[in-house]
């Protein structure tokens, strides 16, 4: 059985525990060990934080005593780029700041269960994307010119730079050559996960954190290029991406 640890960091006992019972139901009901720990203050679970590096999911309260919410999702995004961030809030003008530390999404207060169950498959849903799509491919090395047989997933891809008959693919390990028209590249991808920012640059929502004018702002603080025609588009893209699927024991482990 799959183990999914999530913590709630939530001062209102109230609204932690009603999460906690809508998140326990879901994984429940998809045969998945939850290991829920919740959180009255972001201090609080920031000392936990330092020995419990690893969550799959962290919700969020934006408005709390002291240390806010998104003062700490920037805190944790220092750390992780990974584990899903929900904030949850009775206010829905935090808009910039979930495009800052790279917000799967929102839960706005009061909690309904039908939305808590649909932002977990969501959750679920990102850890599980690009598993189904393998690429197998003649590569060479931009860094070192090294040529190679390279294998990634749609998920490991963070952009991809048209250059001639050629596409630059951009992830984590290393910047990859490939003899492949950047439209074969659109035509086998997700079309909601991949959107292009510019005619050159087709960009895997996944990895956005920030929209600006002129540009995007990835994860690791690459910028890419964003034109004046495509903006509208990227952000309504963006904003369907991460909007489709989502709309106790004090300081413990259930």
């Amino acid at each position: 059985m799959r183990t999914m640890k999530i913590a709630i960091v939530e001062d209102e006992k109230a609204h932690a525990q009603l999460l906690q019972s809508y998140i326990a139901e879901w994984t429940k009901d998809n045969y998945i060990h939850a290991r829920i720990s919740i959180f009255s203050s972001a201090e609080k679970f920031l000392f936990f934080w330092e020995d419990n590096l690893c969550l799959d999911a962290l919700f969020l309260d934006i408005q709390m005593p002291g240390m806010d919410g998104v003062e700490l999702a920037k805190k944790i995004r220092e750390q992780n780029r990974d584990i899903a961030i929900v904030f949850t809030t009775g206010m829905t003008d935090y808009l910039q700041e979930g495009y800052e530390v790279a917000a799967l999404h929102y839960l706005v207060k009061p909690l309904e269960k039908a939305k808590v169950w649909d932002c977990m498959e969501r959750i679920c849903g990102r850890q599980e994307s690009g598993k189904s799509h393998i690429f197998m491919l003649e590569a060479e090395v931009e860094e070192t010119g090294e040529k190679c047989s390279v294998r990634f997933t749609e998920q490991d891809i963070h952009y991809l730079e048209a250059a001639g008959h050629y596409t630059r693919v951009c992830t984590d390990k290393a910047v990859f050559r490939v003899k492949r028209a950047i439209r074969q590249w659109e035509q086998e991808l997700d079309e909601e996960a991949f959107v292009f920012s510019h005619r050159s640059y087709l960009v895997n929502l996944l990895y956005v954190s920030q929209i600006n004018r002129k540009d995007l702002v990835l994860d690791d603080g690459e910028r890419i290029p964003l034109s004046r025609r495509n903006i509208k588009a990227f952000h309504d893209a963006f904003i369907q991406f991460y909007d489709k699927d989502c709309h106790t024991k004090e300081e413990g482990t259930v």
